[in-house]
């Protein structure tokens, strides 16, 4: 099978639904293979359910294949991508939760009596033997992470493991990029906090946008490196 270009590739940006639309019988099937893991990632990490994560993977690509009908290829695809997982994703969590507690956008940290406990996992994915060693501090980073609230939880997603640049972010919430920049600061401090100051508080500046600058701390690097699994 030819090797299909993986997000953040610099081939990447092969406007398969454009050529979905155009009529090229496998530019769909393109698409699925260039992005299912990293979306299955993505949503995984904001719910802690595989089976959940897979539900939502296949609805997204449903949503792309329904919508590329209206599909105008004016910008980049991966944002309309994450444009529609990041929509289907807040309207899920909405769903899952139809009478929330009243939050305020700037709290940071979800109450301990409201934070879902995460589920546990046992047969098939099991972590291959080199990952064991740190699978306590992974873990560590797991459970912090669900500490923080839906807003700044999915800022910190969506600049860390997605590596979307801040103006991207702003635009995928419709949120100031200042108020992106403030979230994922008052994140980066949470979790430092909660780890007992082993993530780096300071975000880094990237060399391939400016705008960008996530955190990256060790930690955070490690458990990304765990992936979905």
């Amino acid at each position: 099978m030819k090797n299909v270009p993986q997000p953040g590739s610099h081939d990447s940006e092969v406007d398969y639904l454009a050529k979905y639309r155009q009529g090229e019988p496998n530019a769909f099937r393109h698409l699925v293979d260039a992005w299912r893991d990293r979306m299955l990632q993505f949503f995984y990490r904001l719910c802690w359910d595989r089976d959940r994560a897979e539900d939502l993977v296949q609805d997204l690509f449903l949503k792309l294949m329904v919508g590329s009908r209206h599909y105008r290829p004016e910008g980049r695809m991966s944002t309309f991508v994450y444009r529609v997982a990041t929509n289907l994703w807040i309207d899920h969590y909405r769903q899952q939760r139809p009478r929330p507690r009243l939050q305020s956008f700037d709290q940071v940290l979800l109450p301990d009596d409201d934070t879902p406990s995460l589920p546990q996992f046992a047969g098939p994915d099991v972590p291959p033997p080199q990952e064991l060693a740190d699978s306590e501090e992974r873990a560590a980073m797991r459970t912090a992470i669900e500490r923080l609230t839906e807003p700044h939880r999915l800022v910190f997603e969506l600049a860390v493991y997605q590596e979307r640049p801040y103006h991207e972010i702003s635009e995928l919430l419709s949120i100031p990029v200042g108020t992106v920049k403030s979230r994922m600061h008052n994140a980066v401090a949470a979790l430092k906090q909660m780890l007992g100051g082993r993530a780096d508080e300071s975000p880094r500046e990237s060399t391939r946008d400016s705008a960008r600058d996530p955190a990256r701390a060790s930690n955070v690097r490690r458990f990304r490196a765990g992936g979905a699994g």
